[in-house]
């Protein structure tokens, strides 16, 4: 493969992301004898500049290197590495998809973000080979380039390391504003057919009843619904133009959008499922429809469809997931709407007098904290985007610590600390923290003493953070 030079060395298009590389999706099928040309395969290349000779030729190497790999171990790779590039492959059947990025990205943030994206395209397209059966070309390239735009430029660089949700802070919010949201959801969730959702400002996840994999696929909804265009959380904003229609024939009230979406069948199990539904469930919406609007998913997983429910009022997205039914109800559509208006109006005005103006983290003080949650998949920091050396090496640091916890389960906690800074990291089952206390460097090398600054920070940790909700105690 050292014969393909990365697509990156191409001119970058502005705003590029400098962690991606390439993303592509190849068919297989298409190139079974000696003579097909490789261009046969290829669905979908980005950079979309890429000259055809390299596209090719990375697609017949990559493609290659993974057949020969399932000959050999059973199995296709999940990641090849090279020095200074790996990719994350996924292959279903005679599909290949392939996404590079650049090598000091771990591991599991490079295959999460090729999930996401494969998840992004099933969720809002359905069946794969359905798609690319029934629709146009130029269609689906419209949508693969929204959704590549929405991984490139809807993360920070702490989100790339964990691939990870921005949610509100909670230390700065009234808790009862918190509660207004999920008595919004609650009361949503009484409307016939209507399952679970979730309540976004401004990029922020303010309250969900979503699974963190759902939550992240309808986050897109809300940037594209955005007048702004693209919130990038502390980047520079994208225009965006969208490419999925209301439903035909549905009645929409004034800010209201309802988009046909597809989900795995154990996803819509376990909305259709939760306590909270029981309500719909007794009102008509039925067993029945668990077995409607089924067809066939990636590796062969059933997909369900349902519609989503986005209602903008200004900043605040009110996004629900419904049954299909939902969509030819104008009494619940209706129901939906009048019965969250007033809330929804109120608890933006609220938030947008509460939350700060900067995006979703303050200014640092004396030291710099990440705090993830793995159940929630929401990561919490207090400092946004990284712009000096100490940043820097804070990310750095965290990166290399989130690895090795990844690598290393029975590791809970990590000191690491060069002559300038250091960093302390823990985790339990469901979470991590890292820690950097700033202010004057440190004046630390060699092998440790017992005066070493860096065996401060624990003690340290668990002080400045419990204002911040992050308990290590």
């Amino acid at each position: 493969m050292a014969a393909a030079a990365p697509p990156a060395a191409q001119a970058d298009p502005p705003g590029a992301a400098a962690w991606w590389n390439c993303f592509f999706l190849f068919d297989g099928s298409k190139v079974r004898e000696e003579g097909d040309p490789t261009r046969a395969g290829i669905c979908y290349f980005s950079p979309r500049q890429t000259p055809l000779g390299q596209q090719e030729l990375l697609c017949s190497q990559v493609a290659g290197v993974a057949r020969w790999m399932a000959e050999i171990s059973g199995s296709p790779p999940q990641l090849i590495r090279l020095r200074k590039l790996k990719f994350a492959v996924r292959v279903e059947g005679s599909y290949l998809w392939v996404l590079g990025c650049a090598a000091d990205l771990p591991d599991a943030s490079c295959r999460s973000f090729l999930d996401h994206l494969v998840g992004l395209f099933c969720f809002y397209n359905g069946s794969l080979p359905q798609a690319y059966k029934e629709r146009r070309r130029e269609e689906l390239d419209q949508a693969w380039e929204k959704y590549v735009r929405h991984v490139q430029h809807h993360t920070s660089d702490l989100h790339r390391i964990f691939s990870s949700l921005w949610a509100v802070d909670k230390t700065k919010v009234d808790p009862l504003l918190l509660l207004k949201a999920a008595l919004i959801l609650q009361t949503c969730q009484r409307a016939l057919h209507v399952l679970a959702g979730c309540i976004v400002y401004k990029g922020l996840v303010v309250s969900t009843q979503l699974p963190p994999g759902l939550t992240a696929k309808v986050l897109l909804q809300e940037a594209e619904d955005s007048p702004e265009g693209l919130p990038v959380n502390g980047g520079q904003l994208q225009d965006q133009e969208s490419v999925q229609l209301p439903l035909e024939g549905s009645c929409s009230p004034h800010g209201v959008r309802i988009t046909p979406v597809h989900l795995l069948e154990s996803e819509a199990a376990a909305l259709r499922d939760s306590p909270l539904e029981w309500m719909a469930r007794n009102l008509g919406g039925g067993p029945a429809a668990a077995s409607a609007g089924i067809t066939n998913g990636p590796g062969g997983a059933a997909l369900v469809r349902m519609v989503l429910y986005v209602h903008r009022v200004r900043g605040l997205v009110l996004a629900l997931l419904a049954e299909e039914q939902f969509a030819e109800s104008e009494g619940s559509i209706e129901d939906v709407y009048h019965s969250s208006l007033a809330s929804l109006n109120g608890l933006e005005v609220h938030l947008k007098e509460t939350l700060p103006k900067d995006g979703p983290a303050s200014a640092k003080g004396s030291y710099g904290f990440a705090h993830y949650d793995s159940i929630q998949n929401v990561l919490t920091a207090n400092f946004l985007p990284a712009s000096g050396t100490q940043d820097q090496h804070f990310l750095r640091a965290v990166s290399l610590l989130h690895t090795d916890f990844h690598q290393l389960p029975t590791v809970s906690e990590i000191t690491v600390r060069n002559a300038s800074t250091a960093v302390y990291a823990c985790r339990n089952a469901v979470q991590e923290t890292f820690f950097q206390q700033l202010g004057s460097p440190l004046r630390n090398s060699g092998a440790p003493s017992p005066r070493d600054s860096a065996f401060a920070l624990p003690s340290k940790a668990k002080q400045k953070l419990l204002k911040h909700g992050v308990n290590l105690l």
